[in-house]
Parts: C-alpha cells; structure tokens; sequence
C-alpha cells in the first residue's frame, strides 16, 4: 500500500506543531515523524547513488582508457560534458519540481539516471558516452534540487541543515563504497561498478511507495496550506528584491567551485611532484582532509541549525587559513595530514548552503533556490584552465594560494546576504538567556 494511502491516517498520531484548523490539507508538521523520517530515508538512498554516479567515472578513468581505448582527452571531454549537464539540469528540473511536484520529480529523475546508467555499462562508443553524461548529470543536478527541496518542505528549519549535512556525507560514503568493491572486484570485473550505478531504478519503486504527493500536505513555511505552494517560475526570481540574491548565491557558489580547483585540484600534484613524498603519504593526506570534511559536514550543519545559516562562514575563514599554511616550506606528512583535516573542516561549512538557498526564497520558488548551488558551476567552467594557466606562469604553491583570497572574498558575500534563521546569532543568544532567567532566579 502507498504512503499516500496512510498519509492522512497518520496526521492524528503527530502532535510536532499546533497549526491553524482552516488549512485545506494536513500541515508536514502534523504528519506522524515516522512517516516524514521513512521519505527522507528513501530521498537518502538514492542520495547515495546520486553521489555514486558523480564519482564512478572518475574511478573507472584508468579502464576508460586502457580497456576501452578511450584518451586521456576523451575522458576529460566526458567530464566536460556533465559539467555543462548538471548545469542546465539544475535550471530545467527546479522548474519541473515547483509546477510538477516533488513527488514525481524525485521518481522520474531517479529513473533516469537507473536507466542512463544501464546504457552507459552498455556502450564502449565515446560519443555515446558524452552524450549520456551530459544527460546524466542533468538528472543528478535535478535529483540534489528535489532531495533539498523535500527536506525544507518537511522539515523545521531547525532540522534542515543536519539532514541536509547527512546527505552531503553521502558523498564520502559512496567514496568507501567504491574504494571498496573497485578493490575486491579488481581489474577484470571493473565493468561491474558501472552496472551498479543502476541502482536508482529499483530506488526509484521506493520513492513511489514512501514520498507523499506533494497535494496532501502543505509544506513548512507555506501559510496558504493549499499544498501546492503555488508552482513558481524562473522569471520571478528576477523581481527586483530577489536577482540580488539569486546572483550572490550563484556567485558564492562559483567562488567555492574555483577556489576548490585552485587548492584541492592540486594537493596530490604539490604532494606528490613538488614535495616528492610517496604514494602513500600522498593517501594520507588526502584522507586526513575528507575525515576533517566529514566531521565538519555535522559540525556546521548543527552550527547553522543552532545559531543561523551566516554564522558558519567562519569555516571559510578558517580554510582560508589553512590554504597558506599548507603550502609553508618544510612541512613533513604529519603536519600537512593536520593542516588538511582543519582545511576539510573548515571547508565543509558550505554543508549550511542546502537549506539556506532555498529559504533565502518564497516556498514557490524554493526548487530555485536549491538550483542556485549548481547553477554556480556556470562560473567553474574555465577553473581548470584558470588553475592550469596561473600555475605555470606563477608556480604551484602560489596558484594554490590565491584559493585563500577567493574564501575571504567568499567569506565576505556570505556575510552580505541575509539571514533566514529566526534571527540568527543574536536571536539564538536572547532565546538562551530567556531559557536560563527562570532557572537562574530559582537558584
């Protein structure tokens, strides 16, 4: 029996928030938390195999080319491709998520990129596989808009970021998990981490069975309560009081995407040729800064649940930091693996984006807001032969270090847009105060 047919059985049993009787269907906050927390563990699933499918090429590269036949050029031309993809995928399915629904939106999506990954296992021709991955990235940029999008709608605001951070550690999650199996299946069974990136077809029939339709409840924040939240377009997040929010968040999310190639697209290059360390040193650090990620991923995400969506632009400080006292001569492993755990820390506080982007906007426009993240990739385009070309001409360990000046510079438009959480910092304070007034005059 669908999740539907519960759905509304279910409202008595959650008593989260009183909301106003004249709502024309059940408030998400009067739905049993059982219910919410089974669609956001499905969304969560093929969250994973949305991460998956971001990596595999990237991990089957060496076979693309030695098995395959396909050049080192081939496959960056393959990459190329989804980078313009999950370009024009964030822009085309946010559309199709505000005037179609969640609901459909996350089955179709995840049944396309099942059914691409079926044809891409399939073929061995390289125009075929560019054409696949520019389409393939177009859904994945579709499946993070509806993934967000489901979270802000069922979730309190003081929630939304951490699971937002749980989403966002999918991606080190699907790095073991291909680590792992590209290592017991070995060179001659690789093919089969292609047909594993099927998975989002069998997904999709969960996300059919445990995500309500978007018609029988009203989404948080949604005063209207009608449970359509209105069906917005793209030409309205051009009103005069919302492009300067739309281009600030575009142009953060674009200064992060550059400042990532400039420093993290290097690391293994200045490890490994500049400092001449080992292999496995190289590994070392690498892993080091994905645990610092990883850990930093829950860390700001409480942080911008707690105190503000703003508040965690410290992280990018922090990073920025740490950029110039990687690339410090004389530094041996132990100190790098240290300074690139504190890096991926502070790096990760852009996990406190997800939520923010989408309630910068009205409840109609938030698949927009969501899209915003990777419309920003319009702007990383050209980072690698930005990076390519400053690292030649200026050397490495400055080229690495101009990625601090684009965090402070992220740092700063972060700081200019506004605040979403109930007041942030400040507000987060005085409710505290109020809470400990009682208790304090009792003593």
């Amino acid at each position: 029996m669908a999740i539907d047919s519960v759905w509304r059985s279910a409202v008595a049993g959650s008593g989260e928030s009183q909301v106003p009787q004249s709502r024309e269907v059940p408030h998400a906050s009067e739905v049993a938390l059982s219910i919410r927390i089974a669609a956001y563990v499905a969304v969560l699933l093929g969250y994973v195999f949305y991460c998956y499918n971001y990596i595999v090429v990237g991990f089957v590269r060496p076979y693309l080319v030695s098995q395959v036949g396909f050049s080192i050029s081939d496959t960056a031309l393959i990459t190329m491709a989804g980078n313009v993809g999950v370009t024009i995928g964030a822009i085309v399915w946010s559309h199709f998520v505000a005037r179609a629904g969640r609901r459909k939106a996350v089955i179709l999506i995840a049944t396309g990129i099942g059914t691409l990954a079926v044809l891409q296992a399939a073929t061995r021709i390289l125009g075929v596989w560019i054409g696949l991955r520019f389409f393939m990235d177009g859904l994945l940029g579709g499946y993070y808009v509806v993934a967000t999008s489901l979270v802000v709608a069922l979730f309190p605001a003081k929630s939304r970021a951490k699971l937002i951070a749980l989403n966002s550690a999918m991606y080190p999650g699907a790095n073991i998990l291909i680590g792992v199996l590209g290592g017991w299946l070995g060179d001659a069974h690789w093919t089969v981490l292609l047909w594993l990136a099927a998975m989002p077809l069998p997904i999709a029939v969960v996300l059919f069975f445990a995500v309500p339709k978007d018609s029988n409840y009203a989404a948080y924040d949604d005063e209207a309560g009608s449970g359509t939240d209105g069906g917005g377009r793209w030409s309205e997040m051009f009103a005069p009081r919302l492009r300067w929010i739309m281009a600030g968040c575009i142009l953060l999310s674009g200064l992060d995407f550059n400042a990532w190639q400039l420093f993290q697209g290097f690391v293994t290059l200045y490890v490994k040729n500049t400092l001449g360390m080992t292999a496995a040193a190289m590994g070392a650090i690498v892993a080091f800064t994905s645990a610092g990620s990883f850990i930093g991923n829950f860390f700001w995400a409480i942080i911008a649940d707690r105190f503000g969506r703003k508040v965690p632009l410290i992280g990018y400080i922090l990073a920025a930091v740490m950029v110039l006292v990687f690339v410090q001569p004389g530094l041996d492993q132990t100190w790098l693996s240290l300074f690139g755990f504190v890096f991926g820390f502070g790096m990760s506080c852009t996990t406190a984006w997800g939520a923010w982007f989408a309630e910068l906007f009205p409840v109609r426009l938030r698949p927009f807001g969501a899209a915003l993240f990777h419309i920003g990739h319009v702007m990383a385009l050209g980072a690698p032969l930005l990076a390519a070309y400053t690292t030649q001409h200026l050397g490495i360990t400055t080229s690495m270090s101009l990625a601090s000046v684009v965090y402070v510079a992220g740092a700063a438009l972060w700081f200019a847009l506004p605040e979403t959480r109930k007041g942030g910092f400040k507000a987060s304070v005085a409710r505290d105060a109020a809470a400990l007034a009682p208790a304090a005059k009792e003593g």
